[in-house]
C-alpha cells in the first residue's frame, strides 16, 4: 500500500442533495441516506455522492491519484451508458496534491490542520441502475482500497401493486 494510502482518512456519504460552496463549506440536505429511489424514468431518484480524503500534515504536498468506483454486488465496476450510449464504467479519477491548508485573514499555527480534498458528485438525473439490487461507491487511492473506504445503498422496488409511470 502506498504510503499516502496507508495515512488517509476517506469519508464518504450519500445525499439526496450536495454543494460544496467558495470556501469548500459543504451543505447537504438529506445526507446519510442509504436507499435511493426509482424515478419514472427508469433511473434511481437524484441523489449526491460526497468524498473527502483528508492527510496528516506530515503528507502535505503528497501526490496521489484517487479513483471514485460504483460497484455491483459481486464487486464488479458498474457499466452506464454515456454520451454515445456505449456502455461505459462508473469509475470517476482525479490526479491531486495535498496543499497544507491556509486561511487568510487568520493565525492558524502552520502544520496544524490536516490536508483534505473533497468532491461533490451531483448526479440530478440519476442513475439508471437495477432494481432490487445493492451497490457501494469504493475509493481508491494509488490503486489501493480498503473496506473501511466504500459507502453500501440499495435500489428497492416498487411495493407490491404499485406501477411506476
Amino acid at each position: 500500500m502506498s504510503e499516502v494510502a496507508e495515512a488517509a482518512i476517506v469519508n464518504i456519504l450519500l445525499a439526496d442533495y450536495a454543494s460544496a460552496d467558495s470556501a469548500s463549506k459543504l451543505n447537504i440536505i438529506g445526507g446519510g441516506i442509504t436507499i435511493v429511489g426509482l424515478a419514472a424514468t427508469g433511473s434511481t431518484s437524484p441523489f449526491a455522492l460526497v468524498v473527502t480524503v483528508t492527510l496528516p500534515p506530515t503528507h502535505y504536498n503528497a501526490e496521489c491519484s484517487v479513483e471514485v468506483l460504483l460497484e455491483d454486488s459481486a464487486g464488479e465496476i458498474v457499466s452506464v451508458p454515456g454520451p454515445t450510449a456505449e456502455p461505459q464504467l462508473m469509475r470517476i479519477g482525479h490526479s491531486v496534491t495535498f496543499d497544507e491548508p491556509t486561511f487568510q485573514g487568520m493565525t492558524v499555527p502552520r502544520r496544524t490542520m490536516r490536508a483534505r480534498k473533497q468532491w461533490v458528485l451531483q448526479f440530478a438525473a440519476g442513475l439508471p441502475l437495477s432494481i432490487g439490487q445493492k451497490y457501494a461507491w469504493r475509493v481508491r487511492i494509488d490503486g489501493d482500497t480498503n473496506d473501511r473506504w466504500i459507502e453500501e445503498f440499495f435500489v428497492p422496488g416498487p411495493a407490491p401493486g404499485v406501477v411506476l409511470g
